[in-house]
């Protein structure tokens, strides 16, 4: 089989979307006879994915020239048998389509997504779930939402779940010395509580900006800090007049390389994770990876993917997430590791990977 990846995503920083197909291709070994393409943005590093694909580069940096002309021409001219897109899927293609949606937030969530990109969604995210071959995706609840929102048959949608990089650990002193991500952040020896997420709506930082001005206000004593990890995504102005406006001492970093984000989550007291939907959410998991407590959102796919090992709180309730900020109890020994053990058992890309190749084939 000749199987094309549409990998526009890699190198943009964009979170999970990014994480999902980094983590499966670094892991994903061909079968003999296999031949596999990854379609990649120009002057986007590939020395990753050299040894095991294809690389061809896209000339167009227009999205809609890339998903609706490029593609279908590409999987022409490389004599495509599978091509793999993410949301969306060419109207004239060549081959079958497996199209990765890793959730339909905007069908909940109107108002959290800019004008043009909920039409743009609106039209052609139910478009591609209808008329691919298969649906990929992230969640049981993300199965559940895509199948009843379109019509979809659930055998259609196979799920294949997100996993944590080996880079996720704990490190040792000498390296967070070394590393020394306080200074490199202007974070300084206080103590401090982590949140990663692009800033967007629907990571719901404002509410946790509240929560955290809350806790300062019932603790003036304390020194806790908060740091927020993630780039300017969309609308995201509220964020920022909320940082300026809350008490309390908030260090917004932008997007952090691996090592640095890996160091961050060792170094802080916890992790709070106030999303208001996700289709998985990696963010917790890497922060236990690092032996980090953890406290996220009261929503069914947080339960799904983290079961009894996180603290749950109601997203829109600001005294009950100020609450799970004054709950952080650091995971002793037997705890972190426990939980360590546990995401290492359930999430693996090399399990993803081979799901994967077994969905390219046409079925399980």
């Amino acid at each position: 089989m000749r199987i094309g990846i549409d990998a526009h995503m890699l190198g943009d920083h964009s979170g999970g979307n990014e994480s999902f197909y980094s983590g499966i291709l670094r892991a994903l070994i061909p079968d003999p006879g296999d031949e596999y393409v990854l379609f990649m943005k120009p002057g986007v590093d590939d020395s990753e994915y050299r040894d095991g694909f294809r690389i061809v580069r896209f000339r167009s940096k227009n999205a809609f020239v890339r998903n609706f002309v490029e593609l279908p021409f590409l999987a022409v001219k490389y004599r495509l048998d599978v091509l793999h897109t993410q949301y969306y899927i060419p109207f004239i293609r060549p081959c079958p389509v497996v199209c990765t949606i890793h959730d339909i937030c905007f069908e909940h969530f109107r108002d959290i997504f800019t004008k043009g990109e909920y039409i743009r969604n609106k039209i052609l995210i139910p478009y591609a779930a209808k008329h691919s071959a298969r649906i990929v995706t992230v969640s049981e609840f993300s199965k559940r939402d895509i199948a009843d929102c379109y019509g979809v048959p659930s055998d259609k949608i196979e799920v294949i779940y997100n996993a944590v990089d080996s880079i996720f650990r704990r490190m040792t002193d000498e390296e967070l010395t070394r590393i020394n991500v306080r200074k490199k952040f202007g974070i300084g020896d206080e103590p401090y509580i982590i949140c990663v997420g692009n800033l967007q709506p629907r990571k719901n930082i404002p509410r946790l900006i509240e929560a955290y001005s809350m806790y300062i206000k019932m603790h003036p004593d304390s020194r806790l800090k908060l740091v927020i990890v993630g780039k300017k995504a969309w609308m995201y102005e509220d964020i920022l007049r909320k940082v300026r406006a809350e008490s309390g001492d908030i260090v917004l970093t932008g997007y952090v390389e691996r090592v640095d984000l890996v160091a961050l989550l060792n170094e802080a007291k916890g992790f709070v994770y106030p999303s208001i939907f996700e289709g998985f959410g990696i963010p917790p998991l890497e922060a236990l990876a690092c032996g980090t407590p953890v406290a996220v959102s009261d929503i069914e796919v947080m339960h799904e993917v983290l079961g009894d090992v996180a603290r749950y709180f109601d997203p829109y309730d600001v005294e009950d997430l100020e609450k799970a900020i004054e709950g952080f109890v650091p995971l002793d020994g037997e705890g972190r590791e426990g939980a360590f053990q546990n995401i290492c058992e359930r999430y693996s890309w090399g399990e993803s990977a081979e799901r994967i190749k077994r969905v390219y084939r046409g079925g399980l």
